[in-house]
């Protein structure tokens, strides 16, 4: 049986603190890092944890911050939040119960979206990485154009989506953007995230089954490949092109799902890319929303506290 991470002693990551309604999938997407955790599984299951456990395990997280300003919340990393109408429900519970504590909610999926009420304010990542050629990489997936309909269905109730274009595949991806992106500006998504590959010989395995040339991504891999390992492709270049096809489409072009998510709830980065990585300088302007230095310093004092602030103004 598989055992969901507890939710007290958890990390947040870059995206956020991950909230997990299933765990595993069954739709067998070729590129997908779910394979090598072994969480490809006939049967995903619900997870167990009524909404109301989950918010009080969560209050006990020493790595929390409640409020909207605080920890980014993100559902769907171990498991497809939307794969059947139990897990759909258990997530739309999730993200009933978590949205009284202000924070910042994102899920990411790449099924249909329910138009349901509970999706409002929340943002969702619609992912598709690929258009006529989606259905060897993604055989129990929708069509993607179904997806971006859904997605603007959601946006009717108040969801804020976002189109989630991660993994960028070399060789696939980029000949496809031009459509994808034509049919999310349609379907009124204004913003996109693009992201990298990751790679295991196993994967690579499984993009050459799906009939995709391998060669550009091998090229790619700065790092020798072992089994089990997952190794980041080089995409920085195929990024940038993205970006700018994005940008010509008058969207709104991110580099990570954490600004997705900043945008969205227009509160400052979580992943602070403003201050140590590539900001794409979205309208968010996350600078201009964190507290001064002085302030800190004030707050600081008032409390009883030293402390040292470093790259604010």
């Amino acid at each position: 049986m598989l055992k969901f991470p507890p939710v007290p002693r958890r990390r947040p990551r870059p995206c956020g603190l991950t909230i997990h309604p299933s765990l595993g999938c069954n739709v067998g997407c070729a590129y997908c890092y779910l394979w090598e955790m072994g969480l490809i599984v006939p049967s995903p299951q619900v997870n167990p944890l009524p909404p109301g456990r989950l918010i009080l395990e969560l209050k006990r997280n020493p790595y929390f911050v409640e409020s909207r300003r605080g920890t980014f919340l993100a559902l769907g990393s171990l498991g497809e939040p939307f794969l059947t109408p139990q897990i759909a429900e258990r997530t739309l519970e999730y993200l009933s119960a978590l949205r009284g504590l202000g924070n910042p909610l994102q899920v990411s999926t790449k099924l249909t979206l329910p138009p349901d009420d509970r999706l409002a304010g929340v943002n969702v990542l619609v992912t598709v990485v690929a258009w006529e050629s989606y259905r060897p990489l993604e055989p129990a997936a929708p069509p993607p154009w179904d997806r971006l309909d859904s997605a603007a269905e959601a946006a009717q109730v108040g969801a804020v989506p976002t189109l989630f274009v991660r993994p960028i595949i070399p060789g696939v991806t980029l000949n496809e953007l031009p459509d994808i992106l034509d049919y999310a500006r349609k379907s009124g998504i204004e913003s996109v995230v693009f992201g990298s590959l990751r790679v295991s010989p196993q994967i690579l395995k499984r993009l050459r089954k799906a009939g995709v040339d391998v060669s550009e991504i091998e090229r790619r891999v700065k790092a020798p490949l072992r089994g089990g390992e997952q190794v980041y492709v080089s995409s920085a270049d195929l990024k940038a092109r993205a970006m700018e096809e994005a940008r010509r489409r008058g969207m709104i072009a991110l580099g990570s799902a954490c600004c997705a998510s900043a945008l969205a709830h227009g509160v400052p980065c979580f992943d602070v890319r403003w201050l140590y990585r590539t900001c794409t300088g979205c309208p968010n302007d996350c600078l201009s929303k964190i507290p001064r230095k002085s302030e800190v310093l004030s707050l600081l004092d008032e409390w009883g506290l030293k402390g040292r602030v470093e790259g604010a103004g």
